[in-house]
Parts: structure tokens; sequence; C-alpha cells
């Protein structure tokens, strides 16, 4: 039996679309979120970072009862030709694809536009649990984008024989990171930060044939490290150690820049609504 096989069997059983990240992977993100957030946000936030961890995940369970869901966390690149053909403009984008196709290859970049607007709604509002919230939904989906397979068609390796890469990446590397913590990093706004998600998708999808390749690597060294004869988890451990090896440095950045990364939109919704309250301790500076 093949080793992709073997991985498969134990511990692949998911859907065609599978959930990115894992709940680990999103509530790293959402704590380093917050640690990123610039002065005058963070005294705004401070006591939901259970807020936080409670709802990251909840576009995730929304699939169990939505359809539109699935395609709301996620993007093919392939269908426009590639990462920079992805118009920024929605209407652009169904034409350019049709109706049906557009809704089957996903929308996360607009999805995260949206999600700033509703936070920059919630931060105008005043209700400090609504925009914890709010917070959280956004960073689920701009953890998303940061995943390369979200990125692709061949989001779970089925066109390289490679099924099963996107939870081996995602979620088997994550739980393999023990109470490692991304570091603090300073978000920083762009000329045009709104249209941010796109250089995003460039970026994760550029990251997408390293993975492949690492991951056939890693397959290779287990599958072939005793000549076929060891146990069948002899193997899995020697993937493990090789994939381990070579992908977690990425995987941790890739989370670190899930945490800057909703920060800074945490920080446009903010400018977005008209900076209110500066904060509530009194902050007035940056």
């Amino acid at each position: 039996m093949r080793l992709v096989t073997v991985l498969l069997a134990l511990s692949l059983c998911a859907p065609a679309r599978l959930p990115t990240w894992g709940s680990k992977g999103h509530e790293i993100a959402a704590a380093a979120a917050l640690r990123d957030l610039p002065a005058v946000l963070a005294p705004r936030f401070q006591g939901q970072e259970e807020t936080l961890a409670a709802h990251v995940n909840d576009p995730d369970r929304w699939r169990e009862s939505d359809p539109n869901e699935g395609p709301r966390h996620y993007l093919d690149s392939e269908p426009y030709g590639g990462p920079d053909a992805v118009p920024r403009d929605i209407q652009a984008a169904r034409a350019q694809l049709g109706e049906d196709e557009f809704q089957r290859d996903g929308q996360v970049p607009w999805v995260i536009q949206d999600r700033v607007r509703d936070l920059a709604g919630a931060f105008q509002g005043g209700d400090p649990d609504q925009a914890a919230f709010q917070a959280a939904i956004l960073c689920h989906y701009v953890g998303d984008l940061c995943v390369p397979m979200h990125t692709t068609e061949n989001h779970d390796g089925e066109q390289t024989g490679q099924k099963g890469v996107h939870h081996r990446w995602e979620s088997g590397l994550v739980s393999r990171l023990g109470d490692w913590q991304p570091e603090a990093r300073t978000p920083v706004l762009g000329p045009d930060p709104l249209l941010a998600p796109w250089a995003w998708l460039r970026d994760s999808y550029a990251l997408v044939a390293t993975v492949l390749s690492d991951d056939a690597a890693a397959s290779n060294a287990g599958a072939g490290a005793w000549a076929g004869a060891a146990p069948e988890l002899e193997r899995e451990s020697r993937y493990w150690q090789v994939f381990e090896r070579l992908e977690e440095p990425r995987v941790k950045e890739q989370l670190t820049l899930a945490g800057q990364r909703t920060a800074q939109m945490i920080l446009l919704a903010w400018n977005l609504a008209g900076q209110p309250e500066r904060a509530r301790s009194g902050h007035a500076e940056d």
C-alpha cells in the first residue's frame, strides 16, 4: 500500500472541501491578531479573547446548514488564468466565469472585503461584543486565504495523486506545533488596503508547488526508507519526520501572517468606521 493511501486511511476521512487550519490553527491566528493590534485598538478588545476563540471557527460550522458557505472559504485561481488574472470587481469575475462556475470556484477575497465592512459597521454601532464577534469571523476568512491549498483547483492533491495533502499540511502539521505561538508583527496598511486579499491570494498560490513537492518527498521517504518491509505506522512516522522538517517553517509563517493580516483588516475597518471613540482607555496615538 502506498504511503499516501495509508495516511489517507488513518486520518483523512473528510469531505471534498476541508475546513481550513482546523480549530487550533484558527484560534492561534485569532490570538496572534489581538497581540498584533496597535495600541489605539488593543484596549477595545481587552477581555474579548474568549469571544474570538469561541467564534473564530463559526464559519466552518455554518457549512453544515448553509450550502453556499463552503465556496466562501477558498478561491480556485486556475479558471481565471492564475491569481494575477482574478478580477478585483466581483461583477467582472462573475462575467468572466459565468455564475455557476463563479460560485463553484470560490469567493474568499470578496468575502474578506464584506467582513471588513461588517466590522466597520460594528465599530460604528459601538457594541464591543458585536465588534469582537465580527473580528472573529473576519479572522477566519483571512486565515483561510493564508492556506496555499485554498487557492488552487488541486486543493486536496487529487490532480497529482496526493489526496489528503490539504489535511496533512493545515491540520496534521498544526497539531504538531505544541504550544508554539506566532511572533508579534505590526500591521501596516498599504495604499489600497481593501485590495490586500488579492496580494495574499498571489502569495499563497505561489506556495502550492512547494507544498506538493515536499509532500511527495516525504511520501517517498516514508515508502522507501525500509524498502517497503516496515510496518505502515513506521512509514507514516518517517513521512511526518520529513514533512515537518520541510514544511513546519512555512506553516508557522502562514499562521503568523494570518494574525498580522487580521490585525491589518481590523485596523482598516476601524478607519472605515471613522476611528470612533479613539479607544476606551484614552489612548490618543497609534
